[in-house]
C-alpha cells in the first residue's frame, strides 16, 4: 500500500469502546475548558473555606463574593460532599482534610483569601479572626495587622492569660512597621512573660527591645524590668548597677524615671541586708522626686519611710509614713499592678510595728489582685509574708498552708524561690522537723550566699538557730545566730520587727555559757528597741534579763515584767517560752509547784501549736521533775485522785478502776478529768510519763476503801 495514500472511509475499522459501542468523539475544546473551570473553581471554593476560621456560612459567602467565586461552584466541580452544612454553618465532614487543604494552600493564594476575610470579619464579635486573618494576609511589616495582634495581646493581658498575651506581643512585634513600635511591643511581650512566671522568656523580649532602640526614655523603662530579672536571677549587685546606671543615662531627660530606677536600685540592695547603702540611694532618689513633676515621689517617700524603720531612724519615719497609709487604705481595692509593692510594703510595716490585722488586709489585698492577674511572684512574697504574721500570732496551721500552698511552692524566680525556702525552713524548726528545716535551711544558703542575698541568708541562719535551740543544742544554736547578728551590726539593722531573731541568740549564748557576750548582745538587742519600740523586744529582752539575772528574786520581777508585756500582744510561742523559762528557775530555786503550773501551761502551749520539740523539752523537764520530787504530786492530787491516777498509769481501764476501787464509773471519770486538769496531761500516756508508779514499799493503790 502506498504509505502516502489514504484509505477509502469505508474500509475503517472503528474502535469498540470497552462497553461495546463507539468511542465518543472529542468534546470541543470551549467545553473541556469550561468543565475544568469549573472543577478549579470549586477546589478553589473548597481551599476557602477551610482557611475560614468562623464556621459562619454568610461569612464564607461573603469572602467568596469578594474573590468572584459562590459555594455553588462545589457541586459543579462534584466536591461538595466535603462539607456538611447545616443553616447559617458549614464545616468539613472530615476535619484532617481540612488540614490537608490548609496545607496545601499556595502562599500567594493563601494570602489572598485571608485578606478576603480579614475585609468581611469587621464586627466585634469577629475582632480575633479579623486580627489573625489580617496578620495571615501581611507580606511583611504592617501596621494594621501589628495593631490588631496587639489589640488582642492587651485583652489576653486583662483576663490574666500571661502566656497568650506574650505570644501576640510578639507577633505584633514581628508585624511592626518601625524600630519604636517593635521595641514597644516586645517590651509588653516581656511584661507579659514576667507576669507569668516566664523568665528565660521575658528576658529574651526585653534584650530585643532594649537594643531595638535608641530612646532613653524607652531604654530607661525597660532597664527598670531587666534589673528586676537581675535582682532575682543574678543577684542584688547586679541589678544595683544596671539601676544606678540606667538611672545616671535617663536623668538629663527625665528626672522621675531617674528617681524611679533609683527607688529599685534601693530596694535591691536592701536585699542583701545593707540597710546604709540602700538609704544612701533612696536619700538621692527622694531629692530628684522632690524636683520633678510627682509622679515618684510617692514611691521614693514610702521606701524612705521603710528603710528609716528599718535602720532605726524613728522621727523620720513618723513624719513620712503616716500619710503614706492613708494613701494605702484608698489603693488597696484597686487593680493597678504598681500598686503592689506600695501596698506590700505598707504591709509589712504593719507587720513589723505589731499591726497585724491591719498588715493582713494589705498583703491580704497584694496576694488576691497578684492572684487574680496572674502575678505569680508578687502574689507568693505577699503569701509568704502573711503565713510569717500567722506564725507569729500563733496561726501556725495557717501559716504552714499559705508557706506551703502550690501558689508559693511552684516560684521559680531565684531569688524569690531562696527567701521562700528559707522562711520553710524556720517554720519547721519551729515544728522541730529537723531533717526537713536543716536540708532547706543549707540549701537557701548554698545559693543565698554567692548571690549576696543577705535576707535569704539571715532567715536561713534563723531557721537553723531556732531548730538547734528547740532540740536543745544551744552551742550548734549560738554559731548560727552570730551569723545574724555579725550581718545586722554591719549593716544596721536595728528593726527588731523585722525578723524575731535577737531574743534566740541571747538564749543561745547564755546556754552555751558565753554570758559575757549574751549580756553585750542584750544590750544590743535592748538598744534597738528603745529605737523602735515593740511588745514583743520587750517581753523577751526582760526574759534574757531574768536568765542573766544573779538571784532568784530579780528573775522573778523580770519574768513578772516579761509576762506582763505577754498580756498585751498575742504571740503564744514567745510566751509558751517565757513560761518554761521561769518554769527552769523555779525548779533550780526549789519552787517545784511553781515551776510545775507554768511547764504545764508551756506544754498545753507548744502542743496547741505543734512545736514538738520544744514541747518535748518542757515533758522532759517535768518528767524529771516529777521522778525526784514526788510528793510534789501528791500536793496537787488528792488522795482519792491520786489513786486513780495510780490504777490509770498501771494499765486498768475506767471500768477495771471503778471495779477495784469499789465505785462507780463516772466517779472514776470525775476524778480523772481532775488529774488531767492538774496535772497538765490530755492522754493516758502522757499521764505514764507525768506520774511516778509508786511500788509496794511506798504504797500501792489502795483498794481496801472507797475513792469517794
Amino acid at each position: 500500500m502506498d504509505g502516502g495514500r489514504q484509505e477509502p472511509e469505508r474500509n475503517r475499522r472503528v474502535p469498540q469502546s470497552g462497553y461495546g459501542g463507539r468511542i465518543r468523539p472529542p468534546e470541543p475544546a470551549p467545553e473541556r475548558d469550561l468543565q475544568a473551570a469549573r472543577v478549579e473553581a470549586g477546589r478553589r471554593v473548597l481551599r476557602v473555606v477551610a482557611i475560614d476560621s468562623t464556621g459562619e456560612t454568610a461569612v464564607v459567602h461573603a469572602a467568596l463574593a469578594r474573590l468572584g467565586l459562590d459555594l455553588d461552584c462545589l457541586d459543579d466541580a462534584g466536591v461538595g460532599d466535603s462539607l456538611h452544612r447545616t443553616g447559617d454553618h458549614i464545616a468539613f465532614v472530615d476535619p484532617s482534610l481540612r488540614t490537608r487543604i490548609v496545607a496545601a494552600v499556595p502562599a500567594a493564594e493563601g494570602r489572598a483569601v485571608h485578606a478576603a476575610f480579614a475585609a468581611v470579619t469587621t464586627e466585634r464579635r469577629h475582632d480575633v479572626h479579623h486580627a489573625e486573618h489580617l496578620a495571615a494576609a501581611a507580606v511583611g511589616p504592617d501596621q494594621e495587622a501589628s495593631a490588631a495582634i496587639a489589640a488582642l495581646a492587651s485583652e489576653a493581658a486583662a483576663r490574666g492569660d500571661t502566656a497568650a498575651a506574650g505570644e501576640l506581643f510578639m507577633r505584633a512585634a514581628g508585624l511592626s512597621p518601625t524600630p519604636e513600635e517593635r521595641a514597644g511591643h516586645l517590651f509588653l511581650a516581656g511584661d507579659s512573660y514576667w507576669n507569668g512566671g516566664e523568665y528565660t522568656a521575658s528576658r529574651a523580649a526585653f534584650d530585643a527591645a532594649y537594643i531595638g532602640t535608641s530612646q532613653p526614655l524607652v531604654r530607661a523603662d525597660i532597664a527598670l524590668q531587666l534589673g528586676q530579672l537581675d535582682m532575682y536571677q543574678r543577684g542584688p549587685s547586679f541589678a544595683r548597677d544596671r539601676f544606678v546606671a540606667a538611672a545616671d543615662a535617663v536623668e538629663p531627660y527625665d528626672i522621675d524615671r531617674a528617681a524611679m530606677l533609683l527607688v529599685h536600685a534601693a530596694s535591691t540592695v536592701m536585699l542583701s541586708s545593707d540597710v546604709v547603702g540602700s538609704l544612701a540611694l533612696v536619700r538621692r532618689a527622694r531629692a530628684l522626686a522632690d524636683k520633678g513633676d510627682g509622679t515618684a515621689t510617692i514611691a521614693a517617700s514610702l521606701m524612705l519611710a521603710f528603710l528609716s524603720l528599718l535602720g532605726g531612724h524613728i522621727d523620720d519615719f513618723d513624719e513620712l509614713f503616716p500619710p503614706l497609709a492613708e494613701l494605702a487604705d484608698q489603693l488597696k481595692d484597686t487593680v493597678i499592678p504598681e500598686a503592689d509593692l506600695f501596698l506590700q510594703l505598707v504591709g509589712m510595716v504593719h507587720v513589723y510595728a505589731e499591726h497585724w490585722e491591719t498588715g493582713r488586709v494589705y498583703l491580704g489585698a497584694v496576694a488576691h489582685r497578684a492572684g487574680r492577674q496572674a502575678r505569680s511572684a508578687t502574689a507568693a512574697l505577699a503569701s509568704a509574708t502573711l503565713a510569717e504574721l500567722c506564725w507569729r500570732s500563733g496561726r501556725w496551721d495557717e501559716a504552714w498552708a499559705l508557706a506551703t500552698s502550690e501558689l508559693v511552692t511552684q516560684v521559680t524566680l531565684t531569688g524569690a524561690r531562696l527567701w521562700l525556702l528559707a522562711f520553710t525552713a524556720h517554720l519547721e524548726a519551729g515544728y522541730g522537723r529537723a531533717d526537713e528545716s536543716r536540708a532547706h535551711a543549707k540549701a537557701a544558703l548554698a545559693e543565698s550566699v554567692p548571690m549576696g542575698f543577705g535576707t535569704a541568708v539571715m532567715w536561713s541562719a534563723h531557721a537553723l538557730g531556732l531548730l538547734e535551740l528547740g532540740l536543745g543544742h544551744p552551742v550548734a544554736a549560738a554559731s548560727h545566730l552570730d551569723r545574724i547578728d555579725a550581718i545586722a551590726t554591719a549593716y544596721e539593722v536595728v528593726e527588731p520587727g523585722t525578723m524575731w531573731w535577737q531574743a534566740d541568740h541571747v538564749e543561745a549564748l547564755i546556754r552555751s555559757g558565753r554570758t559575757h557576750e549574751a549580756a553585750r548582745a542584750l544590750e544590743r538587742f535592748a538598744a534597738s528597741s528603745a529605737r523602735a519600740p515593740r511588745v514583743w523586744a520587750s517581753a523577751t529582752s526582760a526574759r534574757c534579763r531574768a536568765l542573766l539575772a544573779p538571784s532568784r528574786d530579780e528573775a522573778e520581777q523580770w519574768f513578772t515584767t516579761s509576762l506582763g508585756h505577754h498580756d498585751r500582744l498575742a504571740a503564744p510561742f514567745e510566751l509558751a517560752r517565757t513560761l518554761l523559762c521561769r518554769a527552769e528557775r523555779r525548779l533550780a530555786a526549789g519552787s517545784e509547784l511553781d515551776a510545775s503550773r507554768d511547764l504545764n501551761e508551756a506544754i498545753a502551749i507548744f502542743d496547741s501549736l505543734g512545736a514538738e520539740s520544744w514541747s518535748a523539752q518542757g515533758s522532759a523537764l517535768r518528767d524529771a521533775m516529777a521522778a525526784a520530787t514526788g510528793p510534789a504530786v501528791d500536793e496537787l492530787l488528792t488522795p482519792a485522785e491520786r489513786r486513780v491516777a495510780d490504777a490509770v498509769a498501771g494499765g486498768m481501764s475506767n471500768r477495771e478502776v471503778a471495779t477495784s476501787l469499789f465505785v462507780s464509773e463516772k466517779t472514776v471519770e470525775f476524778h480523772l478529768h481532775n488529774v488531767y486538769r492538774k496535772l497538765g496531761v490530755h492522754s493516758r500516756t502522757q499521764l505514764v510519763r507525768r506520774l511516778p508508779r509508786r511500788g509496794p514499799a511506798d504504797g500501792s493503790p489502795d483498794t481496801s476503801h472507797s475513792a469517794g
